[in-house]
C-alpha cells in the first residue's frame, strides 16, 4: 500500500526535523511526502529542503501562493498527493516507528475508508503530559456512520483512502462548530464525510507524540466530563438549539454533494447521511424545547416523546445513555424542587405554631 503524507507547515523550525526524522524512521516508509508551507517567515523550507536531499522516499515542497491557514493549508498538501492513502502530520510531533504499518494494517480491511488512533500529548522535552486531542467514540462494526453526529478526530491522528479526495476537495465545507461564520476545519470535514461514505476503523494505541508547546493550532483538551456536564447543563436550551442550526447546516451540506455530478459515486451514502443529520437536527429541537419549558407535565411528555423514538441514538459527540440519564435528571429535579416548594409553606406553618 502506498501511504502519502500531507504536511502543512508555517515558521515550524523549531522542532519539524525532529518529526521528519521520524517519517524516516518509520518501518514502512511513506509513498512520499508532500509538504505545502504557508509563508514561513524562519528556516521551516530550508530545513525541508535539507531533509529532501537524503530522504528515504519522495519529498515533494510546495510554497502557497498566498495564505490558507491551516485547514485550507492541510488540504492543498493533500490535493498534491498521488499515494493510494493520505496521512496528515503536523510539524511539530513525532510519529512512533509503526505508526504506517499499523495504520496499513488497518485500511487493508474491506470498506475501510479511514484509520484514526489515540495520541499521546508530551511537553517540548517528549514527557508525556495529561490531555487529549480531539477524538470521539466509534461504533464497533463495519459500513459507514460509525462515529457519533459531529463526531471527529484531530487531524494528526487521521489517514484516509485517496480515492475520496474529490469529496474533501468539495466547496463550500458546512460552518465551524464555534463560529459560523467560518468553514470547518479539514479534519471535522474529513472524518465526517469519510464516515459517511465507509467505515472508520480506530486503533486503541497511541501512534503519535503530540507535543504541546504553547502555540499549538489546536491543544489538548484539560476539562473533564463533569466540567462539560456543568457547562451543557448551563446554556441549556441555547446551545442545543445553536447544535440544532449546525445539524442542518450539516444536512444541507451532504445533500448538496449527493445532488453534485462529481460526487454520483457515493450518492446513495450522501444521501443517507443527510436524513441522519436532518434527524439529528430534529432531536436536538426537541432537547432545546425540553430544557426551555418548565411544567413537570410538559418535561415528562417531551422526554417520553425522546425516548419511544429512540432519539437518542443522534446523540452528538457523548454516548446516548448520557444523555438520556442527564435529561431524566432533569424531569426528577423539578419534581424534587415542587416537592421541596410544597414543604415550605407547610414548615413555615409548623413553625408559626411552635
Amino acid at each position: 500500500m502506498r501511504i502519502s503524507i500531507a504536511m502543512a507547515t508555517y515558521n515550524g523550525a523549531k522542532y519539524i526535523l525532529e518529526q521528519l526524522q521520524s517519517l524516516a524512521n518509520q518501518t514502512l516508509l511513506p509513498y512520499e511526502l508532500v509538504v505545502t508551507d504557508d509563508g514561513s517567515t524562519d528556516d521551516t523550507l530550508a530545513i525541508v529542503e535539507r531533509f529532501a536531499e537524503r530522504a528515504p522516499f519522495t519529498v515533494h515542497v510546495s510554497a502557497n501562493p498566498q495564505r490558507l491557514n491551516f485547514a485550507g493549508n492541510f488540504l492543498r498538501a493533500a490535493s498534491l498527493c498521488t499515494g493510494d492513502w493520505i496521512a496528515f502530520c503536523d510539524q511539530d510531533d513525532v510519529w512512533r516507528e509503526d505508526k504506517l504499518e499499523r495504520v496499513a494494517r488497518a485500511a487493508s480491511l474491506p470498506g475501510t475508508s479511514m484509520v484514526v488512533h489515540r495520541i499521546q500529548p508530551v511537553d517540548t522535552e517528549l514527557r508525556p503530559v495529561s490531555g487529549r486531542a480531539a477524538e470521539c467514540r466509534v461504533r464497533r462494526g463495519d459500513g459507514p456512520e460509525r462515529l457519533p453526529p459531529f463526531g471527529y478526530f484531530a487531524g494528526l491522528c487521521t489517514a484516509f483512502d485517496a480515492a475520496l479526495l474529490p469529496l474533501m476537495l468539495m466547496r463550500p465545507r458546512f460552518p465551524d462548530a464555534h463560529d459560523h461564520a467560518y468553514e470547518a476545519a479539514h479534519d471535522k470535514w474529513v472524518c465526517s464525510i469519510a464516515d459517511a461514505v465507509g467505515a472508520v476503523r480506530y486503533i486503541r494505541e497511541s501512534l503519535i507524540l503530540y507535543r504541546q508547546h504553547g502555540a499549538n493550532t489546536c491543544g489538548v483538551a484539560q476539562h473533564d466530563l463533569e466540567h462539560r456536564w456543568k457547562q451543557s447543563v448551563a446554556t441549556g436550551a441555547a446551545s442545543y438549539q445553536a447544535n440544532a442550526d449546525l445539524a442542518s447546516q450539516y444536512g444541507a451540506t451532504f445533500e448538496r454533494l449527493a445532488n453534485t455530478p462529481a460526487c454520483a459515486p457515493w450518492k446513495a451514502q450522501l444521501e443517507r447521511a443527510a436524513v441522519r443529520y436532518r434527524r439529528t437536527h430534529a432531536y436536538l429541537l426537541a432537547r432545546a424545547r425540553l430544557y426551555s419549558v418548565h411544567g413537570f407535565g410538559s418535561r415528562l411528555a417531551l422526554f417520553a416523546s425522546l425516548c419511544l423514538r429512540g432519539s437518542y441514538r443522534f446523540n452528538p459527540i457523548r454516548p446516548a445513555h448520557h444523555a438520556l440519564l442527564k435529561d431524566l435528571y432533569l424531569v426528577l429535579a423539578q419534581v424534587r424542587d415542587r416537592r421541596v416548594s410544597s414543604s415550605e409553606p407547610e414548615a413555615a406553618s409548623l413553625q408559626r405554631k411552635s
